[in-house]
């Protein structure tokens, strides 16, 4: 008979080699417009630790826009991309297929700033005319939706066009009376003397404005790495919205030379406003404003079959 001894001995090397799979991370590269402040969920989950929770290790890579970001997932060179989720519309319409698998930003998160104390609240479009506004290039979200703003009111396109951090000195040169702006520059801003004239989360409650797209052959080859990685997501999204004083605590580890009150305003901001998700479940009505939006500015030709490229079984299950 077998001693109790070699039982445990047993037990012990199974306990051991059982410990050493659980540890060992799946390292997955993401791809990502850049390192922007708005993309908190993904953020969060590695920061909190969502991502290693769920086996993953995340590399990100940085495109520098968001048809190029979706151009790396396509390329094999990351299985995950965060920017834009339209662009899969529009490669949909060229025969390239993918998926949009979930939120990480819903909403227009654009607050219009400005330092002229001439410059009113700004409550329907028509009170734009005698303003400039400064936005990021086109074809940018920025760019588009403040067009269609002008477009509304039959006014001009008053728009002065430009880069990551320079918007803001725009104001302070006189070149733009207001500059559409995301968090945590909105939080900075009002913190050194400008205030808000009107909000595009407002006007777009509800709007796919970044999302997580992938491959069909990820999701038909790697469907347990899909579901890991929006499950770490939606940890991320749930805990910033209930506990957003310690979401901003994680935040200010990324973004050291930033006022941690400054990152708890910003992001209390894009809680209230829904900005930030509370699951990675994106609503059939924020996707159609979102490929609604591209369509009017003529960069889908067709609404038919959008939904097509949507597939929110993972995050549902996370949800």
């Amino acid at each position: 008979m077998k001693s109790v001894y070699y039982y445990l001995s047993v037990l012990i090397i199974f306990l051991s080699a059982f410990h050493t799979n659980k540890s060992e991370l799946e390292t997955i590269k993401v791809a990502q417009f850049g390192d922007v402040f708005i993309y908190i969920p993904l953020y969060l989950a590695n920061t909190k630790g969502f991502f290693k929770e769920e086996g993953l290790k995340v590399d990100l890579i940085n495109t520098g826009g968001d048809d190029k970001t979706y151009a790396a997932v396509i390329g094999g060179s990351a299985l995950f991309g965060i920017a834009d989720p339209t662009f899969v519309a529009i490669a949909k319409e060229q025969g390239i297929d993918g998926c949009v698998i979930g939120s990480i930003v819903n909403s227009v998160p654009f607050w219009a700033l400005t330092k002229n104390p001439n410059v009113p609240q700004i409550t329907n479009a028509a009170m734009l005319a005698p303003y400039s506004v400064a936005t990021f290039s086109a074809p940018s979200t920025a760019y588009t939706v403040q067009t269609e703003m002008f477009k509304e009111a039959n006014l001009p396109t008053n728009i002065r066009q430009g880069a990551f951090g320079t918007l803001l000195p725009m104001l302070d040169t006189g070149n733009a009376d207001i500059a559409l702006e995301l968090e945590p520059n909105v939080s900075i801003a009002v913190a050194n003397g400008a205030k808000v004239v009107y909000s595009f989360a407002d006007k777009y409650p509800d709007f796919t404005f970044t999302g997580i797209t992938t491959s069909k052959k990820t999701i038909d080859e790697k469907p347990e790495i899909v579901q890991h990685f929006i499950n770490a997501i939606t940890k991320a999204e749930k805990f910033a919205h209930e506990y957003p004083d310690s979401a901003a605590y994680y935040m200010a580890e990324l973004y050291p030379d930033v006022n941690k009150n400054i990152i708890a305003q910003a992001i209390k901001r894009m809680v209230d406003s829904n900005t930030l998700p509370q699951n990675a479940v994106i609503s059939p009505e924020a996707w159609k404003q979102a490929v609604a939006l591209r369509h009017r500015m003529g960069d889908l030709k067709s609404l038919d079959n959008i939904e097509s490229v949507l597939d929110m079984n993972f995050a549902e299950k996370a949800r």
